[in-house]
């Protein structure tokens, strides 16, 4: 008898934020047609709560090409403030049993090239037998010849259990040169479904 087993094609994860200066909502959503094609959905909207001049949105469709286990090709397009992009990087990520590492390079086009640039890590290290501690952190940098022109780090720490992950947070966010800088603390809450 031979029983075929298929790995999850489809993902979907919510990060919803609470924070002094506004909320903020993140999903990612995958769809992998093979071992070597996926496509990524990112979306992200922070809406301040006194007012709209400090809104922030980005939404990224990125089409990925394994080439090998831990190295991708990816294109992307999408729409940030203040308008439509598209990119070409290259990725590189390792996994192992409680953390996770991801490093990226490439261009982005909006009005001008800029070199972007990369960093999630995350470890989920074990508490009991069904709690495990959580600690994520994302940088991400682009780059014109001069000129830092958009820079985000964004920072968890909690706990994790099962497909619930949930803390403290924290996002940063600049642009032109650390002329306009944002921050946002608070608690978040995130479901891997």
């Amino acid at each position: 008898m031979t029983l075929k087993a298929n790995g999850q094609k489809l993902s979907y994860t919510p990060d919803l934020l609470l924070g002094n200066r506004s909320y903020a909502y993140m999903h990612n959503v995958n769809y992998h047609f093979n071992s070597y094609l996926r496509i990524n959905n990112l979306i992200l909207f922070d809406t301040e709560y006194a007012n709209d001049k400090e809104n922030i949105f980005f939404i990224r469709n990125t089409l990925s090409y394994s080439v090998s286990k831990k190295i991708s090709l990816n294109a992307a397009v999408g729409v940030k403030n203040p308008g439509k992009f598209f990119g070409l990087f290259a990725q590189y990520r390792t996994i192992g049993s409680d953390y996770s590492l991801s490093y990226s390079m490439g261009t982005t086009y909006q009005c001008t090239f800029t070199l972007e640039q990369s960093i999630a890590f995350e470890y989920t290290p074990n508490i009991t037998e069904r709690l495990d501690g959580y600690f994520h952190v994302l940088a991400i940098v682009n780059l014109e010849p001069g000129n830092y022109q958009r820079g985000l780090q964004q920072v968890r720490l909690g706990l994790k259990q099962q497909r619930l992950n949930y803390g403290l947070a924290l996002n940063l966010d600049q642009w032109n040169n650390n002329e306009k800088q944002l921050y946002n603390t608070g608690i978040f809450i995130k479901h891997n479904f």
